[in-house]
């Protein structure tokens, strides 16, 4: 009897571990597949947003693999470790910050309408000497322009997106990127190395019930940047997508993403304890990122980002 009742524990326990086995390796499938999910009922939009977030799960394995015990568990929970370490891992380390020869710093934030004056004074103070802010309020450019006037005195708006900067503006263009209506443009900074070409962006909104606008958005911006032949481009503003979003590959297929010179991910939303999302930010092609801080100034729902950008020779 005594056995027999241990053949069954035996048997129970084989089953435990075949089971955790799989466990191990549906979420590290799950962290390398997550772009091929079907976006069903925004089921895509919501995996591909959080992925960075499924490593949580691993502690959670731990403690069932500290349960079902023996060797092949805690080889299998190797699998999702090493996924994602090598997904997501280094975009967790800071990177190393340095102080070049010929840089340019850009601010950047969605002030939620009414922070406009108070994140450009901050931005300024800060050290941006470019300046570009998303969702601006109706009326704020008067008062943006006139706080900046002395520090920023070139502007260019398009419709809720500005830029200010201490360097001579050329080329101003409104770009619809698709959308019947201008939300973002694109602007030759005339900096003391040359120019720049920066692309001011706020995508549109992203949500599981609809997003195809944002999508559109950022599928047009991927076809300007493709197309785009300057040798020094910086884009930068509110996306609606973070990092690992499958509709904003297009974007950083062209661009470089600015590392975050802290530990951990710059996450932009919502501006709480525990903001979520990295949906701003500062892409980079022709030049380098020397450090990129996130700011929690101005009354608003994102946080800021300012980038110090390597322009080279």
């Amino acid at each position: 009897m005594a056995h027999s009742s241990h053949q069954r524990l035996s048997a129970s326990r084989i089953i435990a571990r075949f089971f955790f086995a799989l466990l191990c390796l549906a979420l590290a499938g799950l962290m390398v597949f997550h772009q091929q999910i079907p976006d069903v009922m925004g089921l895509g939009l919501i995996v591909d947003n959080l992925a960075p977030w499924m490593g949580l799960g691993i502690p959670v394995l731990l403690l069932m693999a500290l349960v079902v015990r023996g060797r092949i568990s805690f080889i299998a929970l190797l699998v999702p470790m090493v996924v994602w370490a090598v997904l997501f891992g280094p975009a967790f380390l800071p990177s190393d910050q340095r102080v070049p020869e010929a840089s340019l710093q850009v601010g950047t934030q969605n002030v939620h309408e009414s922070a406009g004056v108070q994140a450009a004074r901050e931005l300024a103070a800060h050290g941006a000497q470019v300046i570009t802010l998303q969702e601006i309020g109706e009326g704020q450019e008067p008062e943006i322009t006139a706080e900046l006037a002395e520090t920023h005195p070139y502007r260019y708006m398009v419709s809720t997106v500005g830029v200010w900067s201490a360097y001579p503006l050329k080329n101003p263009e409104p770009l619809d990127l698709g959308l019947g209506w201008d939300r973002a443009l694109r602007v030759d900074v005339a900096s003391g190395s040359g120019d720049v070409r920066l692309y001011a962006v706020h995508a549109a909104s992203a949500r599981p019930t609809g997003h195809h606008e944002r999508d559109m958005m950022l599928s047009s911006l991927a076809g300007y940047l493709a197309e785009d032949d300057s040798s020094k481009i910086v884009a930068a503003g509110d996306f609606n997508a973070t990092s690992s979003d499958r509709h904003f590959a297009p974007v950083a297929n062209q661009l470089e993403e600015a590392h975050y010179s802290d530990w951990g991910l710059a996450l932009t939303w919502p501006r709480t304890l525990f903001p979520m999302l990295g949906i701003d930010h500062v892409m980079l092609r022709g030049v380098e990122s020397a450090s990129l801080e996130r700011l929690e100034i101005a009354d608003s729902d994102h946080y800021a980002l300012a980038a110090t950008i390597d322009l080279g020779n």
